[in-house]
């Protein structure tokens, strides 16, 4: 068991519980029944759904959507851009942010404590480890969320135990806009990728972030956490998503599509409109054939948009993750920084770096108005020559110590500022940026971490770091 669990039993002992805190199993025998039932309302659903979503994307003013953004594919047939769609969703990035204190937005580990656990623990758990009161806040919030959308059992009493913990799930954004920082750039400093071939068959999909549906739609008369008013949240298209709507797996989600590109237009209150939405994914995704240094930028609505991808299991570390994603603003030339470089070196996890907003003083849900470029990734060198196939020159090497120094010389008197968090990117080299992989971009697509932008060669893991090897079909 690994030092911090102990550390948690033993305190939970002193205090007079008795429940210790083993490793669960990597899926309980209850996520393997809700997975099953999952996918087999889900291919009914998606299979029923798919002549509407070739109607949609045959529609006219779809069509002139794709005319006006996206001119290369605009002729393309239906079907065609389905089976891409389809194809990038199996490929994008599984994408979870985690703080690197306890200052996060919601009940998450630590990047110190990430690098001492034997699995990734969802929120239920490490509210249980942290001995805090689960019947308030962004807790009540999931817990609602994962019984009547995702169909997860209730607890028995108000306090769970350890064992049903077990059974609830990770909350996932699914990054097929290709955001550099894989997942909102507010919901933590740094970002872990799940590995598909390793949690494909526990991936449950909603069509939009569950929390804001819950408190928008479903259950609008619940209390909100406390770190959210009502001015803060979106005002959704509610009528987008049915409650009775069945989540998707990776495999089935044709029933989703249309769901998620409505939810966030609520056209009287924002004047966004479903194409707005459409416009985002087929832009930002590789459907559209837009290089990734190209792409539009996002505003925070559109960075929302995401597949809501949970992993209904306890996925094993290190190969439940595929590789992470440090936060250029907060992170880079920091303390925390450089225990994130050891935790990846530990691991074997290649291991990027993600401009994000740019801003470290920034408050996120005030920022509305703002668009991001939200494309600007590199790779750590001294990290992805040990980790991967890359190479890194002298050069390109030089320019990234020579930023980390200077970095790490402010943040030792001072706040960064953001003219300091500029500064140190533009000293960065350009060879050392990366692109999200896509469906098409390498030929061993699930072994591969990135595409380097300077050599448009695929970055994949080495065969040595590998821990296992599983067949997964695109």
């Amino acid at each position: 068991m690994p030092r911090w669990l102990l550390l948690a039993a033993t305190i939970a002992s002193i205090h007079g519980a008795v429940e210790p805190f083993p490793t669960p199993p990597e899926q309980t025998d209850e996520q393997i029944s809700n997975f099953a039932r999952t996918k087999a309302r889900a291919k009914e659903a998606s299979e029923a759904a798919t002549p509407m979503v070739l109607a949609y994307f045959d529609s006219e003013p779809f069509r002139a959507m794709l005319k006006d953004c996206c001119p290369s594919i605009a002729d393309v047939t239906s079907e065609e851009l389905l089976r891409r769609y389809r194809a990038e969703a199996q490929v994008a990035e599984l994408a979870h942010a985690l703080p690197a204190t306890r200052k996060g937005v919601f009940t998450d580990v630590t990047i110190k404590e990430v690098g001492e656990m034997e699995w990734f623990p969802n929120e239920f758990q490490v509210d249980l480890l942290q001995r805090k009161n689960m019947s308030a806040g962004a807790s009540q919030v999931n817990d609602i969320a994962q019984q009547e959308v995702f169909g997860c059992k209730p607890f028995a009493e108000k306090t769970p135990t350890w064992s049903e913990v077990a059974n609830r799930l990770i909350y996932i954004a699914h990054n097929m806009r290709r955001l550099d920082t894989g997942s909102e750039p507010f919901f933590g400093d740094f970002t872990v990728i799940f590995n598909s071939t390793h949690v494909k068959d526990s991936v449950v999909i909603a069509p939009y972030d569950t929390g804001l549906y819950v408190m928008v739609c479903f259950r609008p008369d619940i209390p909100l956490p406390g770190h959210l008013n009502k001015s803060m949240l979106p005002p959704l298209n509610c009528s987008a998503w049915p409650k009775d709507l069945p989540v998707g797996t990776l495999e089935y989600l044709d029933h989703l599509i249309l769901p998620n590109l409505a939810a966030g237009a609520n056209t009287t209150a924002t004047g966004r409109t479903m194409l707005d939405s459409a416009r985002d994914l087929f832009t930002r995704s590789s459907i559209g054939g837009t290089s990734y240094k190209d792409v539009p930028p996002l505003d925070l609505p559109g960075m929302g948009e995401y597949l809501e991808s949970n992993i209904l299991a306890n996925p094993r570390l290190p190969e439940g993750v595929k590789f992470g994603i440090g936060s250029f603003t907060s992170l880079f030339g920091s303390k925390e920084g450089r225990e994130l470089q050891a935790i990846a070196k530990k691991y074997h996890w290649p291991l990027f770096w993600a401009f994000g907003t740019g801003n470290p003083q920034e408050d996120p849900h005030m920022s509305f108005g703002k668009k991001y470029g939200s494309n600007l990734r590199v790779a750590d060198p001294s990290n992805i020559v040990i980790t991967t196939n890359a190479s890194v020159d002298a050069a390109a090497a030089s320019s990234f110590d020579a930023a980390w120094q200077e970095a790490e010389a402010v943040r030792a008197t001072r706040n960064a500022t953001v003219k300091d968090i500029k500064k140190w990117w533009k000293l960065l080299d350009e060879t050392l940026r990366v692109a999200p992989i896509t469906s098409s971009s390498c030929q061993a697509v699930h072994d591969c971490v990135g595409i380097d932008l300077a050599k448009n060669e695929c970055i994949c893991v080495k065969q040595s770091s590998k821990k296992r090897v599983e067949t997964f079909t695109v």
